[in-house]
């Protein structure tokens, strides 16, 4: 079942199977931003990412003693959750544990989203509440695919993406799913060029320290596309289907990063891993506006 929020100038539909982005429209124009999902290139629009993002090593992690097994990026994603709150501009998305996520995860939790439209922008919070009386170790993350291109006339190499502030940011290596961030290195990439080759070796990711980034997707001359602000995260990723060419770029903001090559697999050493105390909530979140 989908639920539909909605203003005079955007409507975003949200499944509630992952509680899912599927759709964001802009009225005037008619264009959806949201990839369609063909699974001959990547069967998803907007996954959320949790209680891991990205890859563990070996798929496994290691708490209290016991092993547990988990697929990357988590389990949410192919979770039912419960609208528990709706109106014409917002709803509220809840999943908490279940015995199919204590399989794999052994902590409760509640986990919220919120979707809210304000004019042309579409925002999306983060809550993660810990309701036990242990601490609750997560990493959350989003998986936003963008269409690229947007319209019938124009090609994938014709969009650019632009990174603001420009600045010197960190880049992560990435190889065969897990991450090196003991050799982070400074590039000055605040404007790529959208290409297939951009995504050879996987994913571009960026240490953004916490800073307030916004990522724009346009067509060169920016008549029309996406800009997301990262607010807090503290990371981003640039994806897209290589050499497959899926019409999409992923402009993912991260509060958790996929396991180090040399990770132990104990979760409590998880490079980046967020701690939550009992009874305490966890919130972020991002935004997209869309031209």
């Amino acid at each position: 079942m989908a639920v539909i929020i909605e203003n005079e100038q955007i409507r975003a539909v949200i499944n509630e199977h992952g509680a899912e982005l599927s759709s964001l429209i802009a009225k005037k124009t008619g264009i959806d931003y949201i990839w369609s999902g063909d699974s001959k290139y990547w069967g998803r629009h907007s996954p959320v990412l949790f209680p891991i993002e990205g890859k563990l090593k070996d798929d496994h992690y290691f708490f209290a003693g016991k092993e547990y097994h988990m697929t990357q990026h988590g389990f949410a994603r192919d979770q039912d959750f419960t609208v528990i709150e709706q109106d014409s501009s917002h709803a509220i998305f809840e999943l908490t544990q279940n015995a199919a996520t204590l399989e794999k995860y052994p902590f409760d939790f509640r986990l919220r989203l919120t979707y809210t439209i304000v004019n042309s922008e579409l925002t999306l919070g983060y809550s993660v509440y810990d309701p036990a009386d242990q601490d609750l170790y997560f990493a959350i993350g989003a998986h936003p695919a963008f269409k690229a291109p947007l319209m019938p006339n124009e090609e994938y190499s014709d969009y650019e993406l632009e990174f603001s502030p420009a600045k010197t940011r960190h880049k992560i290596p990435l190889a065969d799913s897990l991450t090196d961030p003991k050799k982070q290195y400074p590039v000055d990439e605040n404007h790529l060029s959208v290409s297939r080759e951009l995504f050879k070796d996987d994913a571009l990711i960026y240490n953004l320290n916490r800073e307030e980034t916004i990522i724009t997707l346009a067509d060169k001359a920016k008549t029309h596309g996406i800009s997301l602000n990262t607010k807090d995260a503290k990371f981003v990723g640039i994806w897209s289907s290589y050499p497959a060419n899926g019409q999409f770029v992923c402009i993912e903001p991260w509060w958790g990063l996929a396991d180090p090559q040399d990770s132990d697999g104990e979760l409590t050493h998880k490079y980046a891993i967020n701690k939550l105390a009992p009874k305490t909530e966890f919130q972020a979140g991002f935004s997209v506006s869309v031209f």
